[in-house]
């Protein structure tokens, strides 16, 4: 019986392409710092996502951006996390112009809410989490619908990495075997999630192909989504 689903968020609860979210989210920065100072930032910025993937859980995924941040930004660390954060705050609202609404998608969550299932969000977690929330409300959908959200300040680990998903049903006090991972991203969510024994329901709206050795119990578009969240029935 299926009692728990963690969402993906970019591609499966909001219409968020990277090649259109990247230049907009660099601009956004050059906004705020400048075009040297900002341009560096967000190679900073980037470069620290790479490295928190990297994370081997020995740290939170902040602890790891904030150590590959430090000798490559030219100004107290305190100093730049407090920019930041007033960064996201303020100036990350640019992002919301290439952040489109799934209304198929938001009727599930608010279904699957009021028939009592916990619905969790597992965004990588390498941002954030205001940022995360943010793009959640501009995507339409109310933060308050889900119990958790992963971000940087609570992940020690990244996708694909399997320990992110054994990490955050740990947390939680989860059982993988009642818990269903819904993404668009094969690797990162159908295959990452299946190998620590959670089911998986791979969302074809904006797929990325991976390993198709693995198999996904569930296949099909929002609109096939919706119907099947009409179809559980919690006890």
């Amino acid at each position: 019986m299926i009692k728990n689903i963690m969402f993906d968020m970019d591609g499966t609860l909001i219409d968020c392409n990277a090649r259109e979210f990247i230049p907009v989210y660099v601009n956004a920065i050059k906004t705020r710092f400048g075009n040297e100072k900002g341009g560096l930032i967000a190679k900073v910025a980037i470069g620290g996502a790479e490295a928190m993937v990297r994370n081997n859980g020995s740290r939170t995924n902040r602890e790891a951006f904030i150590e590959y941040a430090r000798p490559l930004v030219p100004m107290p660390m305190d100093e730049f996390e407090k920019a930041m954060m007033d960064f996201y705050a303020n100036e990350y609202s640019a992002v919301s112009t290439v952040i489109k609404q799934k209304p198929v998608m938001i009727d599930a969550v608010k279904t699957l809410k009021d028939m009592g299932l916990n619905l969790i969000v597992t965004t990588n977690p390498v941002f954030p989490l205001p940022a995360l929330l943010s793009r959640l409300r501009w995507g339409g959908h109310d933060p308050d619908n889900f119990t958790f959200v992963t971000s940087y300040e609570t992940s020690s680990y990244a996708k694909p990495n399997p320990a992110y998903y054994t990490e955050t049903l740990e947390r939680l006090s989860l059982d993988p075997a009642s818990t269903l991972i819904v993404g668009n991203d094969f690797n990162e969510d159908v295959c990452a999630g299946k190998s620590v024994g959670m089911r998986a329901y791979f969302l074809t709206d904006a797929p990325i192909p991976g390993d198709d050795s693995v198999k996904p119990d569930f296949t099909g578009t929002s609109d096939d989504f919706l119907n099947f969240a009409k179809n559980i029935l919690p006890r």
